[in-house]
Parts: structure tokens; sequence; C-alpha cells
């Protein structure tokens, strides 16, 4: 381990920030911080402090090694995200690598509202992501480092040499400027001589003063070329070697008039002799800048006066900063402009940004349509020079790199618009691996909102693909419990799953399963899916952990029949979970909304209590066995007063507790396989203190278990025995199986004649687990009978730690074949205003508090209504079908990992809860056998479906396997087929119309797909 060299100690920066440090007498760590303190106070930040003692650390890890100005941005945003995880290191002695691992002795950590800690770290921090730069971009001691980095000192020399990048970009055939690069060769050289484009490449021998008779005419015949007949001015500097980067002054451009050839060629010859092997001399033009177009004329006081100023001709340059997104895709993060005279060169720290609108508008450019036009362009140059970045590193080894995960996750492009007779054209002059980000970050609001909704799909964000990184590696090797193998739809679990490099421990019920061998270890449990034993499953699988001497960091459910036994077995392990009451509550629908509509709401300082609905839920509950087993003789208060009884002996010890006086009393133990599997913690739903309370997102609603039920439910208990109390259910409702999955047998009943006939014919068709698998019959198969509620559908995928929002991802979903409630279609983003959206998110998160649901990745179906949001039912698991590839693919963030990251307690972080941009829009349709069998035999067959998948043409997700095209009375959909649009959401419908209609999916009027996605369009 190197041991890190003795640092200033903290106590003497306070001279640092003074003036009376004179230049020169500070180290470089202390001028590091000298300008780390003066940047503060531009940004009306205040000082660094030491940190208080006892202060706790996740193991995210962000470090900057360097100075503070090329990354300030990117602490900055990060301390507010990630309070404290966000480390500057001013000094090389501040690390030192052991293994493999980059570790932090010291640091300045940013935290929330800006404020920095000057920090030792006893033991040291693990780094989870890395960047360097300027002056210690190069150190060796994070060569050997295994973590994640944005960057390297390799890298920032490789693309910070300007002949490097536009021989690249030149064989992209992306426009740079017409230039000579007199060569020396090194002996690894990719740069070959002769002509790419408009790059002309020489090698220069080892004795240039015998070849500068050949140098000359070379010089001359460029000077003379067509290439140049449009500049009045040439450029030259010096690159590679020395000179790449900004660091050395040498490097700056000198411009010549075009004519001055002598002079030209006394300066390259001046120039020539100093060059080292990788070194070369540039002649280039100077591109003449876009000119203004035709102005208003006005007359203004000026006019009238003789102090008229001169007003220069302006041109402008643009820095676009790109990213790369997790998933190896080009974002643009910020496009700004530099201004000034057309007859003075520009630089970035001589000149203020400003948005391209606003320069565009100055210049004369006023055409809205041309003004979209040119920031797409600009846009989609930017976006190809990250993908010629992205290739190139994909070839070089870890060592060119600078590191094993080294690659370039953000730069700087350096271009500007030049025009030929009518047609504009982008021309890229260069890269600046942390320039751009560093010269822009005081005007980082001066963008507007573009108008062009395609702009949309190019959007990043600038901490999405280091907290992401950070996360997959601290992830990595992860021990993980799952659960259930759910159906052929939860495929992509175990592939991605092995892509992270988790290890997981699998149990279900099928021996043969196909899952068993894509996982680590595998335990066929056959009577898994009797969940009367679920108590009996917890030990059993216990057991075998301890026997196995396998000890899982987390325990994660994705399959529905198996959340309740999931919450039990992370219970018994000590793992991070939702309480399985809490699960219980929201695993049974109506259960879910009674329980919410029982909460009152705090205003914090008096209690929050909920009781059992009169004659609802305790006439339901069968304290012997836990689970309903039909109706009871016990009524009204005796039935409370067992139910009480019961619920003390499951919390013993607990009611007596002060702290939970101002708790609701635990739900009635229906759900439970057994008394002893419960925890011996207490259970304490956190209803949310700001309106609404979550019971006013719920909807009647009545568990049914005989056609008594349903009497009781339309006549409001009234003449009927045992119903006192009873609230009435106003028709027309919705009928569903209480535990319920895939909208199998759920219907819209407009009385209480088709509801007895729809609870028969459920009773006849779907008794028991074999009659439908993975649809809940293991639970039993009791239903809900719940008011029905207008409005459009949607669907909120919500990521939470400790009850915290920690993401929020909404959907649109297309209108139900009435009377049936299988989903038809789908879209994402929401295309409901921002605050609606903002709605939903809210009554999802809180719906989810107030059934005690802190930790985990739920799905939660709602309705938006004319009076705000309502509660469908929470799904206790990640959402399933589409949902998990639209968000990766939209928004950059792997709901799955964040569910692995919960389950082993690790916060996901993301760089906004409900504000990433979404990258395009998706819009989907759902097929099933009973309305598609001769397509999906014909033109729309899995295999075409796969072949349009992997060309592009539409996004495929497979729910079943191709040997399940069975059509029957309930099913659930076969496959989802999606088109991805970067414009808008409705040009994704129209599209997608128009490729369901030449695969034969629109069969209306019985399958009208017009209809199914007329809420988007």
């Amino acid at each position: 381990m190197v041991v890190p060299r003795p640092t200033l100690p903290s106590s003497q920066w306070e001279c640092v920030g003074s003036g009376d440090v004179k230049s020169g007498s500070c180290s470089p760590e202390e001028g590091l911080n000298r300008t780390l303190q003066q940047a503060l106070r531009e940004l009306s930040l205040p000082e660094t402090q030491d940190l208080p003692q006892g202060v706790k650390y996740s193991e995210l890890c962000v470090c900057v090694l360097g100075s503070p100005l090329p990354y300030l941005s990117l602490l900055l945003e990060a301390g507010q995200r990630s309070p404290g995880d966000a480390l500057l290191c001013l000094s090389p002695s501040w690390l030192s690598c052991s293994s493999s691992s980059l570790l932090v002795h010291k640091a300045v950590t940013f935290d929330l509202g800006g404020r920095t800690f000057l920090t030792s770290f006893n033991p040291p921090r693990a780094v989870t992501y890395f960047l360097s730069c300027d002056p210690y971009s190069a150190e060796e001691v994070t060569r050997e480092a295994d973590c994640p980095m944005g960057t390297s000192g390799s890298l920032g020399k490789f693309w910070g040499d300007v002949l490097t990048a536009r021989f690249l970009l030149q064989k992209a055939k992306i426009h740079t400027p017409p230039t000579l690069a007199l060569l020396v060769p090194s002996g690894h050289t990719m740069l070959e001589e002769g002509t790419v484009g408009v790059l002309e490449l020489v090698h220069l021998g080892a004795t240039v003063k015998d070849d500068l008779n050949s140098i000359r005419n070379k010089v001359d015949s460029f000077l003379e070329s067509e290439a140049l007949r449009h500049s009045d001015k040439v450029v030259l500097r010096c690159s590679g070697g020395r000179f790449a980067g900004r660091a050395a002054a040498a490097s700056a451009p000198v411009y010549f008039p075009q004519s001055s050839r002598e002079e030209v060629w006394a300066r390259v010859a001046q120039l020539l002799p100093g060059l080292l092997p990788g070194e070369a001399v540039l002649l280039e033009a100077c591109c003449p800048p876009l000119k203004s177009g035709a102005r208003v004329q006005t007359r203004g006081l000026e006019e009238h006066t003789d102090c008229r100023s001169q007003i220069p001709d302006l041109c402008f340059r643009m820095c676009a900063i790109v990213t790369r997104s997790p998933q190896n895709v080009p974002l643009l993060y910020k496009l700004v402009c530099r201004v000034g005279a057309s007859d003075t060169p520009l630089s970035h720290h001589q000149s203020l940004s400003q948005s391209l609108e606003t320069t565009l508008s100055e210049c004369g450019f006023t055409d809205p349509a041309l003004v979209v036009s040119i920031r797409r362009l600009a846009t989609n140059t930017a976006l190809d020079c990250l993908r010629v970045i992205m290739q190139q590193e994909s070839s070089m080894s870890s060592e060119s790199r600078g590191g094993l995960r080294a690659q370039t996750d953000m730069i700087g492009v350096d271009l500007l618009f030049t025009s030929d007779s009518s047609i504009i054209k982008p021309v890229v002059l260069g890269f600046h691996p942390s320039l751009c980000l560093h010269s822009s970050f005081p005007e980082q609001r001066i963008e507007k909102e573009v108008p062009d909704s395609e702009m949309e799909a190019c959007r990043g964000t600038l901490l999405l693909t280091p907290l992401t990184r950070s996360q997959c590696f601290l992830m990595q090797g992860k021990t993980v419990l799952v659960v259930g193998a759910g159906a052929y739809s939860k495929k992509f679990v175990w592939e991605a799953a092995k892509h992270y490099k988790l290890k997981i421990l699998l149990v279900d019920s099928d021996p043969h399963h196909f899952a068993s061998k894509m996982v680590d270890h595998f335990l066929p449990l056959p009577d898994l899916p009797d969940h009367r034993r679920d108590d009996q499953h917890c030990v059993r699988i216990c057991d075998w952990l301890t026997s196995s001497g396998l000890h899982p960091d987390g325990c994660v459910c994705f399959w529905d029949d198996c959340v309740v036994l999931t919450s039990l077995v992370c219970d018994r392990l000590g793992l991070r979970g939702p309480h399985p009451v809490a699960i219980c509550i929201a695993k049974e629908k109506s259960r879910t909304h009674l329980h919410l509509l029982g909460l009152l709401q705090s205003t914090g300082t008096q209690p929050v209590t909920a009781e059992l609905p009169a004659g609802q839920a305790d006439s339901q509950v069968d304290v012997k066995n836990g689970l309903r087993g039909g109706m009871v003789s016990v009524e009204g208060d005796s039935l409370r007063a067992l139910a009480d009884f019961d619920a003390g002996n499951l919390f013993s010890g607990i009611a007596d507790k002060p702290e939970n006086t101002c708790s609701s009393p635990a739900p009635s133990p229906r759900l439970l396989p057994s008394h002893s599997s419960l925890p011996s913690g207490s259970f304490l739903p956190s209803v949310p203190l700001l309106s609404p309370s979550p019971s006013s997102y719920a909807v009647p609603c009545l568990h049914v278990e005989s056609a008594l039920d349903l009497q009781k439910a339309a006549q409001g208990g009234q003449g009927l025995p045992g119903a006192a109390g009873v609230r009435a259910v106003r028709f027309p409702a919705v009928m569903k199986l209480e535990y319920g999955a895939g909208a199998v047998g759920v219907r819209k009943v407009g009385s209480l004649t088709e509801s007895l006939a729809h609870f028969e014919r459920i009773g006849g068709d779907l008794r028991e687990e074999t009659d439908y698998p993975g649809i809940g019959l293991g639970w039993g198969n009791t239903m809900t009978l719940m008011e029905y509620v207008g409005g459009t559908e949607h669907d909120v995928d919500l990521l939470l730690f400790d009850g915290q929002l920690e993401g929020a991802f909404v959907s649109d979903n297309g209108p139900t074949r009435a009377p049936t409630f299988t989903e038809t279609a789908a879209q994402m983003p929401s295309g409901l205003a921002p605050d609606k959206r903002a709605q939903l998110i809210r009554a999802a998160h809180h719906a989810c508090l107030g059934c005690g649901l802190r930790d985990g990745v739920y799905n939660v179906e709602l309705k938006m209504t004319k009076l705000g949001p309502r509660l469908i039912e929470i799904n206790a698991r990640m959402g399933g079908f589409y949902l998990r590839d639209w968000i990766l693919q939209l928004y950059g963030v792997d709901i799955l990992m964040a569910a692995f990251m919960v389950a082993c307690g690790m916060r996901p972080r993301l760089p906004s809860a409900t504000d990433l941009p979404a990258r395009g829009h998706f819009a989907g349709v759902m097929c099933v056998v009973s309305q598609h069998l001769q397509a999906l035999r014909s033109t729309a067959s899995p295999e075409r479906l796969r072949s349009l998948h992997q060309e592009g043409a539409l996004w495929l997700n497979e729910l079943a396997a191709d040997d399940e095209l069975i059509s029957g009375e309930y099913e659930e959909p076969f496959c989802n087929v999606g088109v991805w649009d970067n414009r808008s959401g409705e040009n994704a419908c129209q599209r997608l119309l128009a490729l369901c209609q030449g695969l034969g999916l629109h069969c209306p009027p019985r399958y009208d797909l017009v209809y199914f996605l007329s809420h988007f369009i």
C-alpha cells in the first residue's frame, strides 16, 4: 500500500484564502484550495469548513483529482443529490492505491446548498468513480485502479491532440477546417501519411533541414489551394505531445493574413526543428463565420447625433458539452455560444456565453424554423463526434485508455458555422476534455427551453453516468436471493443479473425451470404455490441458505405470488425490505383501499389513527387459519375483539411501548401464514403530514367471498343479517380477483345481476392454481368489488428507499376492450401536463407510505379523474411487461438494478427523482392470441418480430414463449410491439399504427388500434 505523503493541516488553510499569501509561496494544494475558495465566493457559496465529527457516508464515492474548476459544476450537483459523496482531492498525496482499489484519505466533500467540508477519512473511502484533470491528469496512482473512470490523462491527451481528433473526424466524414499537418511520426502512430478529406498529412523525416524545399512546396500549394478560396486568414498551431490540450502556451493558434506567405513560411520553418516525435505543425484555413442575415432598419437617437458608435460585425463559436449515457448513447448536456467581433479570434476565457437562440437573433437570424434547424444541426454534429470517440475507444487497450475502466464520459466539442453559397454547415475545430464544462459554468442557466420536441431525445444529465457506473461497480459480486422465478416474461432478470455480475440464488417450484440454469444456486420448492404454508417455506429457504453456507446481501421478488414470502424471508434474515404487514396490505386489493380509507390526516401534533371500517374487514377475518376461508359466524364487536386480541399476540410486547401509541392498529392477519412468522418489530405506516391524505386516493370497495357479500354491497347492508354498517358500493363497478395479476378475470359490471353472474363464472372457471398458473390463485379465488372510476389510466413506477422518493416514472395506458381490462396500448413519457404528472407521482408515493411500503421498487396503477388521482392497486414489486425496457431506454435508469440495490441496502441515486429528461417517446400495443392468432402465425410471427426488433424497426417485449400461442377465455398479452420516436409521442403512435397495419395486428372493429391509441394522439 502506498503511504500518503504529509500534507498541509486544515488549520493552516485560513491563510490560504487571504490575500497575504504571495504568489509562488504556496504549495500546489494550497494554490488549488485558494482557487476553490475564490470560485465558491464568486458563486455566493460558503467557504470550506472542517467537517463535524460523527458524519456517516454511503459507499458511493465520486472523486475528482486536480483543479476544482473543470468539474466544479459536477461536484456541486452531486453534492445536492448525494450529500457527502462527491469528493475533490487537491493533491495526489490525498489518494493511495491498495491492490486495485483507489482510496481517499483526505478530500473536500460537497454537501447540500453548495457547502464544502475538508475531511479526513479513517479508514479511507474507496473510490467508485474517478475523474482527473490538470495539474494531476497524468498521475500514475490511478492507473492500476479498477474503479470506473470518466476520463484519464491518456485519454485527455489523446483527444486534446487537434491532429488526431481531426484525422478521426475526417475519416467519419465530419467537417473540420482544411488543414495541412506536418508531423514528426512516433513509432506507434496511427496517423497515416496522405489525404483524408480536407486533411493533408505529411510525415517529416529525421532531418527536417534536408526537406525544407519539399515542405515549402507543400505549404505554398496549400495556401494556393481551392480549400482556402473563401478564407482571408490562415491559422498556425502546434499539436500533439507537449502541445496536446490547453496547458502549453505554445499551442495557442497564431493568425496570419492569407496573403502573407513569406511570414507564414518563416514561422513554420522556425517551429519545425523543435518538434519531437508525435508532434506536428498545423496550417489550417480560418473558416469564415456565418454571415448575419438581413436586419430590420430602425432609426434611433444615435442617428441624429455625432456620437454614434461603430457596431462591429459579429461572429460566434459554439461549445457543445456531450455526455455518454450508461447505455453508451451520446447525449447533449449543454450548448452555448461565444460571441465576439468577426476580426478578433474568440477564446473560451475571453468571451461571455449565451444561448444559441439569443445569438442567432442578434446576428439577424430570426426565422424560427431556421433557428431550430441550426440547433438540430449543431446537436447532431456534436453527438456524431461523441460516437467517433466511443468507437475509437472501444478498439483501444486499457493501457492506451489509461485505466481498466477508463472511458470518455463527457467532453466539449468546439465548433462553428460557416456558409458556402446558401449552404450552412458546421465545422468542428477540436475537443476539450474539460475546458467547455469549466468555462461555461457561470452561465449554466442560460439555455432556453427549446420548443423543438426532437431535441428532447438528445438531452442528457451530467450526473447520470457517474452515479450509474458507481452503483453498478458497488453491486458487482453481491449475492441476491430471488424468490419465485416467474414466467417467460421474466427472462430478462437473469440475463441482466449476469451482465451486472451479480450472484443469484433462486427459489422456485419448478425444478426444471429455464432460469435454474441461468443462476448460481437453485432451490426447487415444489409446494411453493401453496401460500398457506409460506411460514414453512420461509424456514426451509433459510435452512437451505445456512446448510449451503450462502449469505445473501439482499432478497427480492419480481413475481406477484411470492411477495409475502419474500418479505418474511427478509425479516427472518434481517435484510432490508418492506414489512410483511405492509406487503399483506398491498397484496390484498380491497384491504389496500380499506386501510387507506381508514387513515386520518395528521396535523403534525395529533396522533394518526386508523380503524377498520365497521362491518367490512371485521366480518371477514379468520383468526384461526390466517387466510380468509369463507364467511364466519362471529359478527360485530365480538369479532373485532378477537381480531384485536389476535393482533396483540402477533405483536407481543409491542402494544405497551409508548412510541407505538400513534400508529395504526395492526391489520387483521387474514393474509399471514401464521403468527410465528411475523416480525417482532412494530409496523408503522408512514402517513404523510402534508395534504391531501392518502385516504383521498382510495375507492370504496368490498372483499367478496359469496353472493351474500355482493348483496350486502349493493344494498348497503339494509335488511340483511350480519351486514350492519356495510357501505354500499355503487354500480357500475369492477370485479377482480382479490390476489389476481395480469387483469385476468377483471370485468366491469353494471348491476348486481351482472356481478353475481361474473362471480359465479369465476368461481367455476378459476378455482385453484392449476386452472391458470401465475395469476395468484394460490392465494384463493376470492374477489373484490370496487366502484368504477372514470378517467385515464396510468402507471407510476416508484423507487423508494427508507420512505424517500428516489425515482418516479409515469406512463399512460390506452382504453381497454370493454367490459374486460386487459391492457391494450401504452405510451411513455406521459402526455399529461406536468402538474398532473406530479399529482400522480405524489398519489402513488403517499399511497405506498400509507400502506407502510418504504423500501423497494413498486408499480402503482392509478386513474386520473376530474377530481384528481384515484388508486386502482399497488403492485408490491417492480413493474412488468415493457416498463423496465422503456424506462431504461428513455431515461437511462434500470429499475431492475434499483430493485437489487434497495434489497442490498443501497440507496439508488439518480440525478433527479422526478425530472429526468426523456430521450424520445415510446408507444406500444399488446398482442393477444384470441385476436392475433392468424397474424402471429404468419405476417407477425415471433421470428419476424424478433428480426424487426434487431433491425430497429420496432421494440419487442416477449411476454410468453412461442409454444404458448393458445387462445382462451381468460388470457394475458402474448407480446408487446412498440415504436420509439425522437420527435413526439403522436409521431410514435402514427408510426406504430402504420407498422401494425402492415403486420396485420390492426383488426378493427374487434381490435381497433386507432381507438386504443386515441388517448395519445
